[in-house]
């Protein structure tokens, strides 16, 4: 009997130092930088940070294709919408705009999958083997689109685990 109560007093003892640490405000606070480290470093964070670095591309590339030249003409749009930059996820593009490979291939499946959408911002022509810009929207209408539609976690998430390899899938797992 005296072994049970010898437990219950240790349990006690720890949780009571347990909230006198958590109650000292200055230990906390000097360890916040840390657990803001270890957030960005999870994959959770890895993942936003991502999805953010795909949403800058868009943007930027919302914005070539949304300037015009002085003679009423799109300069990085040819007439019929073809894209006359690189995209950034495309294979002579993602140099370019400072993305990996793995990066390039998650982007354009999540592309591939907006394009099917009505109302996207760039389409994939399969013919011509190109991507083309909707011509129907102007800038307003761009912004609103990449405000409303931005690439989340969860579709960067979901373009990661498609894009592995069958040798990591098999070493790491789902």
């Amino acid at each position: 009997m005296a072994t049970k109560t010898y437990a219950f007093d240790v349990a006690t003892r720890e949780l009571a130092r347990t909230e006198v640490i958590a109650d000292k405000k200055d230990q906390v606070e000097r360890f916040a930088p840390l657990r803001e480290v270890a957030r960005n470093l999870s994959r959770r964070g890895l993942a936003a940070a991502k999805a953010e670095l795909f949403n800058n591309a868009l943007a930027a590339l919302a914005d070539l294709c949304l300037e015009w030249e002085t003679n009423d003409r799109r300069a990085n749009v040819d007439v019929d919408g073809r894209l006359l930059v690189p995209v950034p996820w495309g294979d002579a593009g993602y140099k370019v705009w400072g993305l990996r490979v793995t990066e390039a291939r998650i982007l354009r499946r999540i592309m591939l999958q907006r394009a099917a959408q009505a109302g996207a911002l760039w389409y994939y022509d399969v013919d011509g083997r190109c991507w083309l810009w909707n011509l129907e929207h102007r800038k307003a209408t761009a912004i609103s689109y990449l405000t409303n539609h931005p690439v989340t976690v969860g579709e960067y998430l979901s373009g990661y685990d498609a894009e592995r390899t069958t040798w990591a899938r098999s070493k790491w797992g789902k």
